[in-house]
């Protein structure tokens, strides 16, 4: 049979495939044996370094290529060159003898390393030999330089450069061993991982021809090949992370295994040996060895049960600082905010019958962010171990040799029955519970003993249970449990979602499928159930159950959310603007000049005093002013340079700023506003009569694009708050824009827009969605939207504009204390 050996085209690669036909021909007459030269990515960019062309995989990609099509049966490969695992459908051949595996050094002039001059040059393709250099000789300069050895040998006479490390086996193998200055033993550089040896890659299935090239194969390199390749995948499998490898078979010592590992700047860099017999406990060992010394800690973090305010101080103030956070479905999604701009943020949610990531993968992510980050974060939902598998985590990371902490969060099982107004222990009721999960990793209910729970008299709390509520209340029963005893079901506890069935075990099945309950659910059984009426506080939240959409400038929670939150709300927001700083220098003799400042928004305040302080200027520069600001948010801004408003009109708008401040103008004061570029001209035109009036312009707020992503239709909120007109007209512009880009369905009626269709003609449907406006300016320019907005139904307009003013008109007209300034469905209102 005609076999075809496919390589690359080099010098080096063709002797090495001929090196490999002349040992399978001799083997194997009968059958014939030819080489295949195949042009490779890796091959063609020879103007960047190694790690900024992707990895040492662009040799191989198109070779393994025609490996699975059949146009070549062998793939050739410096074994060093290759990815940590073979690609999927093809397999590596046992190892065959591995020529010298060193590195050497090729110096244009002197003996050694040690004969170079202060700040010699030296070149290579290498972050590995780089690295390693620079710790023999911190003085010389490294410079990249990719090519062939021939190539490489022309740059070094052509560009004066004092050397190059090359690796010992390819100029043997070229017959070039003369042009060796100096052999860099293991002590000074180790080598890469499989450095030396051929990678002879096969199909999978050609087991035939596997079993041909196994019987040439070198049991002491078989054996180097498992613990230098193993020692690269046990740290991750990147071929463009610096790595050193090299095992070593000492005789009567047993085998030993020289790495180093290194990140990909080379500020953290670790050495090891180890010995041992078997070689892939040789692999592991070094690859833990590693890690204690350079590894980042892995933060395990209980989020607590839902609600983000629930979050431990600690746990904040390691989300604040992580590098990375890998976070689970239950963990609050506000507590992804707080992370830092840079944070690498990976989701590994797993419910019930979906899962993001298995376990195992989990525990492999995590070991490998160590050695990416100084500081990474597992964020889980309630507490790290409760229920949870933190521990397991754990554990992973102590035997990977990665160093962890626990952060405990505070768990559903307690937290959960609270904010039902359910505590688990009562004086004079229950002295004890207990918390059992109910769910099983074969989705069946976990062995409880039933008997045991029925005849205490302790509180029982049952976590992941909610699709089993039916067979625990019966397991409950039949153990003798009383079916008069009372049971709570939670769902989404903490949460402004959370629902919560009360009922005797006999009926709560039926009360919690009625009802529509979705996990994650708490279920609680014992006397402490009937405390509720009494101690439920959170779901009697003037706003519990309501449904407020805030579009907002810029991307930080704002401080109406939070408001509404308190009092019960589930609270969306989406970013419509920016606030976007204008530079201004001032100085301290214009200052002088100046009798009153006037703001009327925080963002005018910051953006201000941000200018005054990149003008070199301090509070004594404002000595002989005096300011005037619009609302309590822009008076807190001030305060928190230290100053307090001279000024602060009652009526929160630009005609109370006017009508406050006219008694003090002569018309001799020179009065500067400081204000956004698309502002109005409104407090110009009622004050330059009176005063010397000047605009500074300090910011700008700017649209951004509206990501509406699974916006729910308007209608299914109570109410939408708007805090500025900017806001109104942005949201209208991303509605108007997504309604054009839906696809036009002919006749066609989506279940969900025949179901709406149908509420509206039986008027079952009659909530509509409330309007809330934070002023005058906004309310007008709502009115000027008409029906634009689809699902509305009142227009209402705080009675002081500010964040409060909002907040406690969204109670005031949930409790049907307020009347509505305006409906579109009765026109002739104003």
């Amino acid at each position: 049979m005609e076999y075809r050996i496919g390589t690359r085209g080099s010098r080096l690669a063709l002797s090495q495939a001929e090196y490999v036909r002349e040992r399978l021909q001799g083997a194997y007459p009968e059958d014939a044996f030819t080489v295949q030269v195949i042009k490779t990515r890796g091959d063609m960019i020879l103007d960047k370094p190694l790690h900024q062309i992707g990895d040492k995989g662009v040799f191989v990609k198109e070779i393994e290529e025609k490996l699975l099509l059949g146009e070549i049966h062998i793939g050739v490969h410096s074994m060093k060159d290759m990815p940590s695992a073979a690609a999927e459908g093809l397999t590596f051949a046992r190892a065959w003898k591995r020529e010298d595996y060193r590195d050497v050094l090729i110096l244009r002039e002197g003996a050694s390393l040690e004969d170079l001059p202060k700040g010699a040059v030296i070149g290579t393709g290498s972050r590995r030999r780089e690295f390693q250099l620079k710790r023999l000789r911190p003085d010389i300069k490294v410079v990249g330089i990719r090519g062939n050895v021939d190539t490489r040998l022309k740059k070094m006479e052509e560009e004066k450069l004092d050397g190059l490390v090359l690796a010992a086996a390819g100029l043997k193998r070229l017959g070039m061993e003369d042009r060796i200055t100096r052999y860099l033993e293991v002590e000074e550089m180790i080598p890469a991982p499989a450095q030396g040896i051929l990678g002879l890659e096969i199909l999978e299935s050609n087991t035939g021809l596997l079993e041909m090239l196994n019987r040439l194969s070198d049991k002491e390199t078989v054996e180097a090949v498992k613990a230098e390749r193993g020692f690269l995948q046990e740290m991750g499998g990147s071929c463009h992370i610096p790595a050193g490898a090299v095992c070593r078979n000492m005789n009567n010592h047993g085998l030993c295994l020289d790495v180093m590992y290194g990140n990909e700047t080379g500020s953290r860099q670790a050495y090891a040996k180890v010995w041992g017999d078997e070689p892939d406990m040789l692999s592991k060992k070094a690859a833990v060895s590693i890690r204690r010394q350079i590894a980042g800690k892995v933060y395990l973090v209980g989020a607590g049960p839902g609600d983000a305010g629930l979050i431990t101080v600690k746990g904040l103030k390691a989300i604040r600082e992580a590098a990375c956070i890998i976070y689970d479905r239950l963990a609050a999604p506000e507590l992804l905010k707080e992370a830092k701009a840079d944070c690498e943020i990976i989701y590994a949610g797993k419910a019930r019958d979906a899962h993001t990531m298995k376990q195992e993968e989990i525990n492999r992510l995590l070991v490998k962010k160590s050695m990416e980050y100084e500081r990474i974060v597992r964020l889980k939902g309630g507490d790290a171990y409760v229920f949870g598998r933190g521990g397991e985590e754990g554990i992973y990371l102590q035997e990977a040799g990665v160093p962890f902490e626990v952060i405990p969060g505070i768990s559903s099982a307690i937290a959960g029955p609270e904010y039902a107004g359910i505590p688990v222990t009562h004086r004079g009721i229950v002295q004890g519970f207990h918390v059992v999960t109910a769910h099983n990793s074969k989705d069946t209910l976990s062995e409880i003993d039933f008997e045991a729970l029925a005849k205490e008299k302790e509180t029982c709390v049952f976590l992941m249970g909610l699709s089993k509520v039916d067979e625990i209340a019966r397991r409950l029963i039949e153990a003798g449990k009383p079916s008069s005893a009372m049971a709570a079901v939670i769902s989404k506890a903490t949460t402004p979602k959370q629902r919560t069935c009360v009922s005797d075990l006999s009926h709560i099945g039926g009360k919690v499928k009625e009802a529509g309950l979705t996990s994650p659910a708490v279920i609680v059984v014992g006397d402490v159930v009937c405390l509720r009426d009494k101690l439920d506080y959170f779901e009697k939240k003037p706003l519990f159950g309501k449904k407020y959409l805030i579009p907002k400038i810029g991307a930080k929670t704002t401080g109406l959310k939070e408001l509404l939150q308190e009092k019960g709300a589930d609270v969306t927001e989406i970013q419509v603007g920016e606030i976007v700083k204008k530079k201004k220098i001032f100085s301290a003799e214009q200052l002088k000049s100046v009798d009153w400042l006037l703001f009327t928004s925080k963002n005018g305040v910051e953006a201000a005093f941000l200018n005054f302080v990149e003008s070199g200027l301090d509070l004594r520069s404002l000595g002989g002013c005096r300011i005037g600001v619009i609302g309590a948010k822009s008076a807190e801004a001030l305060q928190a340079y230290g100053i307090y408003a001279d000024l602060l009109p009652a009526d929160f708008n630009s005609d109370g700023l006017v009508e406050a401040l006219k008694p003090y103008l002569t018309g001799k004061e020179k009065v500067w506003y400081f204000k956004a570029e698309n502002a109005d001209g409104h407090l110009k035109e009622a004050l330059e009569a009176f005063c010397r009036f000047e605009e500074i312009v300090v910011y700008e707020n700017c649209g951004v694009e509206v990501d509406l992503g699974d916006l729910e239709p308007l209608a299914e909120y109570n109410g939408i708050l708007f805090t500025c007109a900017s806001s109104v007209k942005r949201l209208m512009e991303a509605l108007h824009t997504r309604r054009n880009a839906l696809p036009e369905h002919g006749n066609e009626k989506t279940e969900k827009s025949e179901k709406s269709e149908k509420e509206e003609k039986t008027g079952e449907n009659k909530r509509g969605c409330n309007i809330y406006s934070i002023g005058p300016k906004t309310t007008a320019c709502l009115k000027s939207c008409g029906r634009e907005l689809e699902g509305i139904e009142n227009i209402w307009e705080a009675r002081q504009a500010s964040y409060e003013g909002l907040a406690e008109l969204c109670v005031a007209t949930s409790a049907s204390q307020r009347e509505p300034i305006y409906s579109p469905l009765s026109p002739q209102q104003s």
